[in-house]
């Protein structure tokens, strides 16, 4: 993810429309003070008198805000803190949807977000799901395998069904000698008492990729830490990272259980804005995106973890 940081005037405007949203259903609540504080902090870092600032009409902010990216920058940002809110509703739902129209940006997680208001819980899983890149993954089953390839993926998920051969690929990587990635990625796998891809229970392939971003980045499983690890992907994913970051607002704040995993739609407004927005930061300064197609997780399994931290511009947390 590109993170503009605008200038003071545009950080201006960009903040009068976030209040205008927020405020659209009569009352801004503590939550959403905090999120808007957090993002002056890491994102705009201004210090701009919040509860000062007028509201704007979305005529006069497509007048005076020029930058498409930013605009589209803007429009994500209002759907991700209505999300994190808590208190998304009709109200700014519609806020959200007459900006995004004056300032001609079509957002997708926009819907995301009707789907949400409107309580339609399983077309909003299935947006969410298939804008991630597991969505990309169970699309390639599909495509290669149809029906039985999905099937074959869910029961292995349900533990109705092993694969050796795959699991085999990587047991293996307990052999990689300690310091390396592959090796503590094995032994993340290991101290959790989490099946890896082929043993029963075990999920697809893809999934190593997020359990190696815990690796990578050094971030808990715990749901903090699953906000953290989400924010941080969506920081160096070069497309979707809105979906990512729904994800996770969904699974362990919104209280809507998108996937499968420990504690995902029992809790809700376990949010950390100062933690969430610096893990999107700290991400967005990744020189490679691991979950694309050109990132090759076997060759990177074998080298030293500390070296590929230095490599990729992944910082101390």
């Amino acid at each position: 993810m590109h993170i503009i940081r605008p200038s003071e005037a545009d950080a201006t405007l960009c903040l009068r429309a976030m209040k205008t949203v927020l405020a659209a259903d009569g009352v801004i609540g503590p939550v959403e003070e905090k999120l808007v504080a957090a993002a002056q902090t890491y994102i705009l870092r201004t210090a701009i008198d919040f509860d000062a600032l007028a509201p704007i009409t979305p005529a006069a902010l497509a007048a005076a805000l020029e930058d498409p990216a930013l605009r589209t920058q803007l429009v994500g940002a209002m759907v991700v803190n209505s999300f994190a809110s808590g208190e998304a509703g009709p109200e700014q739902l519609e806020a959200i949807e007459a900006f995004a129209a004056a300032l001609d940006v079509d957002v997708p997680e926009v819907q995301t977000l009707r789907r949400y208001v409107k309580r339609q819980m399983a077309l909003l899983r299935f947006d969410v799901i298939r804008r991630m890149y597991i969505g990309d993954a169970l699309a390639e089953i599909w495509h290669t395998d149809g029906v039985k390839g999905i099937l074959r993926t869910l029961g292995g998920l349900g533990g109705l069904r092993t694969d050796p051969a795959v699991a085999a690929k990587y047991v293996a990587l307990g052999d990689l000698p300690e310091g390396t990635m592959g090796r503590a990625l094995f032994d993340f796998y290991r101290a959790h008492g989490f099946p890896l891809p082929g043993e029963k229970h075990g999920g697809p392939e893809k999934i190593i990729l997020h359990d190696m971003v815990h690796v990578l980045s050094g971030y808990s499983t715990a749901p903090e830490g699953e906000f953290q690890v989400a924010a941080f992907s969506a920081g160096f994913r070069r497309e979707q990272s809105l979906s990512i970051l729904l994800f996770v607002l969904c699974q362990f704040d919104a209280g809507v259980r998108i996937a499968p995993v420990p504690g995902a739609g029992a809790q809700v407004g376990l949010l950390d804005p100062d933690r969430f927005f610096a893990a999107l930061v700290r991400g967005s300064k990744m020189t490679v995106d691991v979950f694309a197609d050109d990132w090759d997780f076997w060759a990177a399994a074998k080298r030293p973890l500390a070296e590929l931290r230095a490599e990729y511009g992944i910082e101390p947390a």
